[in-house]
């Protein structure tokens, strides 16, 4: 994982060591050798992956259980979650900088880290995939829709405009699971109808209120197969 400058040694602006680092063939991470860029094995097999998870919201589980408690007690609108990562240990910080500060490279690397470990598994995901929507006065601010970018990068139809976000909610950070439902209710709007069957895609779930929002809207409109897909999930 990303270590720290050395005592009395000035370092070189992020966007610099990042280049250098692409263009020498050196691991993200640890500056490492590695064959095609990305990262180098060691650093791959220590993001915290999820193995077992709930299979509605994708959640870590540490037992043999399929579904956890809090799915079993208030089903989400969705059947089915899959998400790579613990959002911990590393992940965390790379998709802050993908998100607030633009770093479009460590989004389009943990992007194709997802789709090597997808294919491998023999996933495929039903339906068109749906990015989370963004409303266009953070659009404005941030310059680009992180969810957006990782639709395209997955491949595959990806239907950009088929959910708008018509209501500019309040930052979701810090609120409670209740504070964030409330604060998403009638949230986003269909712009037209939508395929039977779909694939939701964001960065991150963490109490999973945005993306049950955005799956209600779905189901209202017609939507009667939905499945979720997140680079991570936070724990």
């Amino acid at each position: 994982m990303p270590g720290h400058p050395v005592n009395g040694w000035r370092q070189p602006p992020y966007w610099r060591l990042r280049f250098d680092r692409l263009l020498h063939g050196r691991c993200h991470f640890c500056n490492g050798p590695v064959a095609d860029g990305g990262l180098c094995p060691g650093c791959r097999e220590d993001l915290p992956w999820i193995t077992a998870a709930c299979r509605c919201c994708g959640a870590p589980l540490s037992s043999g259980a399929a579904t956890c408690a809090g799915c079993i007690g208030d089903p989400p609108p969705f059947q089915r979650t899959h998400a790579l990562w613990q959002y911990r240990d590393g992940i965390d910080d790379c998709l802050r900088a993908f998100k607030d500060r633009g770093d479009i490279a460590m989004g389009r690397l943990l992007t194709d880290l997802a789709v090597a470990a997808l294919t491998r598994r023999g996933l495929r995901l039903p339906g068109p995939l749906v990015p989370m929507p963004l409303h266009r006065d953070r659009y404005r601010q941030r310059g680009f829709n992180q969810s957006v970018l990782i639709g395209r990068w997955l491949g595959g139809p990806c239907l950009e405009d088929l959910v708008e976000q018509s209501r500019n909610t309040a930052d979701q950070r810090g609120l409670d699971a209740r504070q964030r439902r409330a604060n998403l209710d009638r949230a986003f709007r269909l712009r037209r109808p939508p395929p039977r069957a779909v694939t939701l895609v964001d960065d991150v779930m963490t109490t999973g209120a945005s993306l049950r929002a955005l799956a209600h809207c779905l189901r209202e409109g017609g939507a009667e197969h939905i499945r979720v897909l997140v680079l991570a999930r936070a724990v």
